[in-house]
């Protein structure tokens, strides 16, 4: 039978594979309802439709053994400001930033998890990390300058990006800090509330947007597919993605999640090529890359904790 070591690192790959998974399927989804929906609708909805499942789950879950400290209010206003944080600016850094390069500075977002998880808990990345640090961020880049139909030479930058830079810190800062204030609640709790007040927040925002900007408000009803997406992106994209998300941070800590994270444009070239988009071979070696950074840094820790449970 495995240490319990090893089954924490098995449990930690399996469920952040599945929310890279779930959130390389967002890219072409979103893509597609992005034409006929407002994407700050979009982005409320998200949070308002994943909820009901979050605090079902809540609800279906064995408590924690523990009584739980009592909940601080600005803590958790600081977390769903975070979230909030992130999926404003996230939409903003896209919105004003080249898409290739936008695309290549989200590929640096372990680098940044690194950073500041250094910074916050003094943290000491596991051994062989580095190596697969580099090796996902040249693979993620490998992956975008491999796509099909970009522009030679197009990259560029237009002022966006430092918000895409900042808007993976405060993800990032979340998931620390979450981990640290949540934890003893359990990770679909800690998930449900941090949602909630986000989803609060992101309301605020969105009416904020509707005085001054104005929103793209629904002309017609959603067909059955584009609502099958909607409940997809909410359900899944946030409901299922963002527990298993916080699942595996609290296994191996965020900057090793974040290693994962980068696996999600690989899971999107797969859903593409079964809709019949080919892709090239700088994509596929990318993805390569990129997945065996991950596999040579879990294959190397589990080695390591059978190691230990061997010599303890």
């Amino acid at each position: 039978m495995a240490d319990p070591s090893t089954r924490a690192l098995r449990r930690a790959t399996l469920v952040l594979l599945l929310a890279a998974l779930i959130w390389g399927s967002m890219i072409p989804v979103l893509a597609a309802l992005a034409e006929h929906y407002d994407k700050w609708l979009l982005s409320w909805s998200r949070y308002v439709l994943g909820l009901p499942v979050l605090w079902l789950a809540v609800l279906l879950s064995t408590p924690p053994a523990a009584t739980p400290r009592p909940l601080q209010p600005g803590r958790l206003l600081r977390l769903g400001a975070a979230m909030t944080a992130f999926s404003v600016l996230y939409t903003f850094g896209v919105a004003n930033a080249h898409p290739a390069t936008a695309a290549i500075v989200l590929m640096c977002g372990p680098i940044w998890a690194t950073i500041l998880s250094r910074l916050l808990l003094r943290a000491v990345p596991p051994p062989g990390f580095y190596v697969t640090l580099v090796l996902v961020v040249c693979g993620g880049i490998l992956v975008v300058l491999g796509t099909p139909g970009r522009t030679a030479g197009g990259l560029g930058v237009e002022g966006g990006e430092i918000l895409l830079v900042i808007a993976q810190l405060c993800w990032s800062w979340y998931s620390i800090r979450a981990q640290q204030w949540l934890a003893d609640r359990g990770q679909m709790a800690l998930s449900a509330l941090t949602s909630s007040v986000a989803s609060v927040l992101l309301a605020v925002v969105c009416l904020v947007v509707w005085a001054s900007l104005g929103l793209d408000l629904p002309t017609r009803a959603p067909t059955l597919l584009e609502g099958g997406m909607i409940v997809w992106i909410g359900v899944l994209g946030v409901a299922v993605a963002v527990l298993l998300w916080n699942t595996g941070v609290s296994l191996v800590g965020v900057p090793v999640a974040s290693l994962f994270s980068n696996s999600a444009p690989v899971f999107a070239i797969g859903l593409a090529a079964l809709m019949g988009f080919e892709p090239s071979w700088l994509q596929l070696a990318g993805g390569a890359v990129v997945m065996g950074g991950i596999a040579q840094l879990q294959i190397r820790q589990m080695r390591m904790a059978r190691a230990a449970r061997r010599t303890g």
